[in-house]
């Protein structure tokens, strides 16, 4: 609990503790989100790709407004940065979850999964006929188990590895012209302030 709130206030405080703390004793996997104004939806997702990319990322997802980067975690804080320089950011949030236990327990199961399959296969060495497809079924129940701890292995340890940022697309609005009273410019008066301004919202 205490590491996460460091973790955290340091993405917040934007300054070197982040690659410190990414490289602790105990696995973190970093989430990052932001909201930005832009005036090109594709021009800074396209930006944001090739940055992330740059830093040995990649990027997940993408829709019209929002793109999700994976980065490795020590370069996390460089992608952030990146972000606030070129654009100046609405919203954030930032999030560290250790996943020291969630490993731990993985990789626990594991192994009493893989010893006993050890011994399950010693079994089939000694099974009469009668008890081969009994111990047959019960050994390939647990190579599905393996498999499936090995899975979600690699799936935490891939969370402590790359870093997520998402960062959700604000597009930038026009300001509309005053609905009353006439233009400080003569020449705008002359064509109909009206006419325009139902233009503009066409």
């Amino acid at each position: 609990m205490i590491k996460r709130l460091l973790l955290t206030i340091a993405l917040f405080a934007g300054g070197t503790a982040l690659p410190l703390l990414s490289l602790a004793a105990e696995p973190v996997a970093i989430n990052a989100s932001m909201t930005i104004q832009v005036p090109d939806r594709d021009k800074a997702a396209a930006a944001l790709i090739g940055k992330a990319e740059a830093l040995g990322g990649y990027f997940s997802s993408f829709s019209n407004d929002t793109v999700t980067l994976k980065v490795p975690g020590d370069r996390s804080r460089e992608l952030i940065n990146f972000v606030k320089a070129d654009w100046t950011p609405v919203q954030e949030n930032y999030r560290a979850e250790d996943l020291a236990s969630a490993l731990g327990q993985t990789r626990a199961r594991l192994k009493a999964k893989q010893e006993l399959y050890g011994r399950m296969e010693k079994l089939l060495v000694a099974a009469d006929a009668g008890d081969i497809v009994t111990v047959e079924a019960a050994a390939t129940k647990q190579i599905e188990e393996i498999e499936a701890l090995k899975g979600r292995l690699r799936a935490l340890q891939h969370r402590v590895d790359y870093s997520t940022v998402t960062i959700n697309f604000r597009l930038l609005q026009r300001e509309r012209p005053p609905a009353e009273g006439a233009s400080p410019f003569d020449w705008l008066n002359t064509l109909g302030l009206e006419n325009l301004l139902r233009e503009f919202e066409q």
